[in-house]
């Protein structure tokens, strides 16, 4: 895929990105009607051979679909107005993403698009701005919601996480039993870890579905703080490298779907890591490269294309 990515125009599949849009909100509906269940969401239709996770594929979609409009735009979206009327095209399959329901892969959207509006020209003052409102009012709705008694029309599960996730403690045998044996796996490894294969935390499954959201625990206990920084090191290779291609594209299409790479790849990892540590609320976001999961690494292999691709037609082609 990673290929495939490489090899085709992403200036057509821009171009493409409208009809894209369209077959993906489709496969959305259809996960309603004859999605998979597992984990108590709905998520995936089985193909046989392979279960397709439609909001996966959204991401991709995402960062297409949101170059061709910000690339058909005559000026920056650069006020408080015009970003949110930007994200209206999204309210459609946020809604059937989070019906799933499926809340971190909303929120990874949400963050790609972001990161694209700020390649786009627009001022880094009004996406801080907006973003700082909707923090505010999401504390406040947890606010009236935890001591209040206000409902709220999402679902309990998310609230829960986001408390335990950062006072664990509260509930160390219930909701913060994963994020508290997470943090005890990642400390066990201490400098050299205990060796691949030979984390007893991980061995022994005191860490739920730690081959896919929880992936960064079972590297720390293994590897230890010396081989984990290296990890992250390639990491942040991979996300400097984005940037240096967006900033450097032949075409404002090039710096987009670059930028919207780099955005997806920071906040997933991010928020992956931090989660597993207790320092970022549970969302069920998986780490890039590192998690299990079919379709996320086709569409991480796909994205890593598309910067490739961008990054090529910086120079001339001699044959």
């Amino acid at each position: 895929m990673m290929g495939v990515a490489t090899f085709i125009d992403y200036r057509d599949l821009v171009w493409l990105s409208p009809w894209i849009l369209g077959v993906n909100t489709l496969l959305l509906v259809a996960v309603l009607f004859v999605g998979r269940t597992a984990g108590g969401s709905t998520r995936w239709i089985s193909l046989g051979f392979f279960d397709l996770q439609p909001s996966e594929l959204f991401k991709l979609t995402a960062i297409l679909f949101a170059t061709r409009v910000l690339c058909s735009l005559d000026r920056p979206v650069d006020s408080i107005f015009s970003i949110v009327a930007f994200y209206s095209w999204l309210a459609v399959p946020a809604f059937l993403i989070l019906k799933q329901p499926d809340l971190g892969t909303t929120l990874v959207i949400i963050a790609i698009v972001t990161g694209m509006l700020y390649f786009a020209g627009t001022p880094a003052k009004s996406i801080f701005s907006l973003v700082l409102v909707g923090i505010i009012i999401v504390g406040l709705l947890l606010w009236l919601y935890l001591y209040v008694g206000v409902p709220l029309p999402i679902e309990e599960h998310w609230i829960d996480r986001l408390v335990t996730g950062f006072n664990p403690e509260k509930d160390p045998l219930g909701k913060g039993y994963q994020v508290l044996q997470s943090k005890i796996a990642i400390g066990s490894g201490s400098v050299w870890g205990k060796g691949l294969g030979k984390g007893t935390q991980n061995r022994l499954d005191f860490i739920p579905h730690q081959e896919t959201d929880f992936i960064f625990s079972v590297v720390g206990e293994e590897l230890g703080f010396v081989r984990t920084t290296i990890v992250l090191g390639v990491y942040v290779l991979i996300l400097i490298r984005c940037l240096i291609v967006a900033v450097t594209s032949a075409d404002k299409e090039g710096t987009l779907i670059a930028g919207g790479v780099l955005s997806m790849l920071l906040f997933q990892s991010m928020v992956n890591i931090g989660m597993t540590m207790g320092i970022m609320p549970v969302t069920g976001i998986p780490l890039p490269f590192l998690s299990y999961g079919g379709t996320a690494s086709v569409v991480n292999a796909f994205a890593i294309g598309l910067v490739l691709n961008v990054g090529w037609k910086r120079h001339k082609i001699l044959f």
